[in-house]
Parts: C-alpha cells; sequence; structure tokens
C-alpha cells in the first residue's frame, strides 16, 4: 500500500477510497478497447464524495437543473480537495474530475469503490450512485492495493429501464448514449420532437437514479460545499435578458455553466413548452432574432410557435 498518511489524508478528506496499480487499470481499459492515454504514473487512486438527493420544483419564473448540480461545482470541490491532500506530500500527480479522457467508472469498479449498473452509474454499498468520482494518479510505487468488497449487482432489477423516459437502457446492460436525455440536453445541437417531449430539466437528468431501489434511504449526506445557495433555480428573464458574460457571473460556481448559457436557454424552452408556460413570448422571440447559432435558432423557433399556438387562458 502507498503511505499509511496518504491514505488515511484521503480518507479524511472523501467518502470512498479505493487504490490500485495503474497498469491495472490500463490494461483492462485496452483489453475492453477503450481508448485511454498511456500514463507513467504507477499508482492510481479511485475516489467517491457523497453528494445529497435534494427535489426542488419549477415555477412558472424559475427552473431547476438536476440536483447533482445543487452547490459548488463538484468539479472544482473535488479538485480542491484532492489539492489540499497532495500539497502535503512531495509526489508529483495528474488529477481527473469528470472531465478527461480516463473511464472513471471503470477504475471505481476495479477499486472495488461501486459496481457498473444497469443505469450506467457506479453504486457504492453505503452511498448508492449518489456519489461523484474523482481520480489522481501518483507517482510512487504501490505495495499493496485498496480494493473495497463489491459484492453487489443489479440483479433481474429492471425498473431503471422501464423508468427511462426516452428509452436509452437496454436490458443486456448496455445503452443508447445518444436517446439518454442527460447527453443530448447538453449537446448543442437541434432537437428533435420526441426529444423535446421528453425533456424535463433544465440541464441533466435524474429519473434513473431516483426510481433505483438501491438509493432508498441514500443521498443524504450533505458537505458544506454542496449546500444549497440559491442559485439552484434559474431566473427565466436572467436566461434571456442576461448577457452571457452578466450570466456567468450571476450564476458562478455552478455545475450546470459549463456548456454556456445558450443551452439552458434551449433547455429551458423545452420545459416551458412541457409546463405550458406562454408568459415569455416576447422574450424567447427577441432570442431568436437576436441568436445566430443554427441549433438554437431552430429549435427555439419550433417551441416558440408551439407555445403561440396554445389556447389562451380566460381571466
Amino acid at each position: 500500500m502507498i503511505k499509511q498518511e496518504l491514505y488515511q489524508a484521503f480518507k479524511n478528506k472523501f467518502d470512498v477510497v479505493g487504490i490500485i496499480h495503474t497498469n491495472r487499470y490500463l490494461n483492462e481499459a485496452k483489453k475492453m478497447g477503450k481508448k485511454v492515454p498511456n500514463v507513467i504514473y504507477p499508482t492510481m487512486v479511485i475516489l467517491g464524495l457523497a453528494y445529497p438527493m435534494r427535489i426542488i420544483k419549477h415555477t412558472t419564473s424559475h427552473l431547476v437543473p438536476s440536483f447533482y448540480t445543487f452547490g459548488l461545482d463538484y468539479h472544482y470541490v473535488l479538485k480542491t480537495r484532492i489539492e489540499e491532500v497532495m500539497n502535503n506530500f512531495n509526489y508529483d500527480y495528474q488529477l481527473g474530475v469528470d472531465n478527461h479522457p480516463h473511464d472513471e467508472r471503470l477504475a471505481a469498479q476495479l477499486a472495488g469503490v461501486g459496481f457498473f449498473a444497469k443505469n450506467q452509474l457506479i453504486i457504492n454499498k453505503d452511498l448508492g450512485s449518489y456519489m461523484f468520482l474523482g481520480i489522481v494518479f501518483i507517482n510512487v510505487e504501490l505495495e499493496q492495493e485498496v480494493i473495497l468488497n463489491i459484492d453487489d449487482d443489479c440483479g433481474t432489477c429492471r425498473i431503471c429501464i422501464d423508468a427511462c423516459p426516452t428509452k436509452a437502457l437496454y436490458d443486456d446492460g448496455k445503452y443508447d448514449m445518444e436517446k439518454c436525455m442527460s447527453h443530448y440536453n447538453q449537446t448543442k445541437r437541434e432537437l428533435t420532437t420526441p426529444e423535446i417531449e421528453a425533456n424535463y430539466s433544465l440541464f441533466g437528468c435524474d429519473i434513473c437514479q431516483m426510481v433505483c431501489p438501491k438509493n432508498v434511504k441514500k443521498g443524504v449526506k450533505v458537505y458544506p460545499e454542496f449546500e444549497l445557495n440559491g442559485k439552484e433555480m434559474v431566473s427565466i428573464v436572467d436566461l434571456f435578458t442576461d448577457s452571457e458574460k452578466q450570466f456567468k457571473e450571476k450564476y458562478a460556481d455552478m455545475s450546470y455553466l459549463w456548456k454556456g448559457k445558450t443551452i439552458l436557454m434551449r433547455n429551458a424552452l423545452m420545459v416551458m413548452l412541457r409546463k405550458k408556460n406562454d408568459k415569455y413570448l416576447d422574450l424567447i422571440e427577441a432570442s431568436i432574432k437576436k441568436h445566430e447559432t443554427p441549433w438554437y435558432k431552430e429549435t427555439a423557433t419550433h417551441i416558440f410557435n408551439q407555445l403561440k399556438a396554445l389556447p389562451k387562458k380566460r381571466g
């Protein structure tokens, strides 16, 4: 095992810590045909940090993204915690949180951090799937791996498969990423009518986690960084009137910002159509005239025409 002090330092900052030889991960990735860059650092640490499951509903004036985005941006939180650990040790290292070329879920399986579930998420016995993952490659030799016990799986359960609104999950444990709502509502492209009609969130999707039996009574742990900060609900007026700079300053440090404001505007239109919210037609029309991005203009125009055609409410 790596030095006990380093292992304990990670344990003090994270809920789950697994440690494996880097070559174990690289060899398995290559065996599975995955394209991952080679790493010269011999030790790989896989970390899990809990986040809470909290439900906030849309209103006529404010819309809500997936609850994993609530609180401070988790990329920053995990990177900061890793750096706080590594700054006390004289080792070269490379870290990654979410946006990097390595397969965190494969590494998490190999280290016993959790098992790979039918909903394509890693499920830990104590935290369920409500867990952010991070990895660290460290330039220190590993004597003994720390592989946790993951004697668990989905069995014959198919609740998430049946609940998926876009039918992106399959019985064989695979899924169609292009159908996944959390994937397509973060993708900069024109959306199809079925995609528009299925979308219910400003960003991401929580359904396959919320219905999972492995998540019952999970998602209750709240770290200070993930306390609600008032930016979980996004103002429709802000979305359609603020400049990109103004919006990012107002909603700073939120993870739903990483794809930019235009993505959120398009997704907001889908939620507004679903809720039959036609109170902002003037702002939508102005945004269509102002924006030159084809994928936004096409989807926005389609939704604008549907909203404008809604029966007018009396009174």
